[in-house]
């Protein structure tokens, strides 16, 4: 038997791709944010979309910078997602309070996380404001992976077992591949 849920809620049905942090700055201010909702956008040339709410401290960092960059994270930090989560960065230091480790990008401002399994900068390409989010796209000009975790072509889901936001403080973990022929 199917039951039917609220229009607003439907999203919960699809949302649970991998649950990223995402670190913006400009040099002087810098925030760690959970993002649910990134994605790639196209592979040539290579971009990536965010979404971000209106009016929080990462989209005025956004809006000020415009550089972003995703941070690729595991099982293992899942409490320190839910804490960045419930923080606010322009009144604390998130790196600090929930202790991550910024370390110093290639090509962008905004730091990569050390704790992450991977990291993507991105340089901004333009931004679309939509009912309260607005939608930001950044042109990859460098990632890196921890070699560990790294098919040789893909993220090793089995060893990096990423974690997926389902709701509130409930994650799912990305630690199966199955391969149809």
């Amino acid at each position: 038997m199917r039951i039917e849920i609220a229009p607003e809620e439907s999203y919960h049905l699809i949302n649970h791709g991998p649950c990223n942090l995402l670190t913006t700055g400009d040099g002087a201010r810098r925030n760690v944010a959970p993002i649910n909702w990134t994605m790639p956008l196209n592979n040539d040339p290579p971009l990536m979309l965010t979404v971000v709410e209106e009016g929080i401290f990462t989209d005025t960092l956004l809006r000020a910078n415009g550089e972003f960059v995703i941070n690729v994270v595991g099982e293992p930090l899942a409490a320190k997602v839910l804490v960045c989560g419930r923080s606010h960065g322009s009144e604390t230091d998130k790196f600090e309070t929930v202790g991550l480790t910024p370390a110093a990008s290639k090509k962008v401002k905004p730091p990569y996380l050390k704790e992450s399994l991977a990291h993507i900068e991105c340089q901004p390409v333009n931004r679309h404001p939509y009912d309260g989010v607005t939608i930001y796209v950044g042109r990859v000009v460098h990632a890196e992976v921890e070699e560990a975790f790294w098919t040789g072509k893909t993220l090793d889901a089995e060893k990096a077992k990423t974690i997926h936001h389902l709701s509130g403080g409930t994650f799912a973990v990305s630690d199966r591949v199955i391969r149809v022929r």
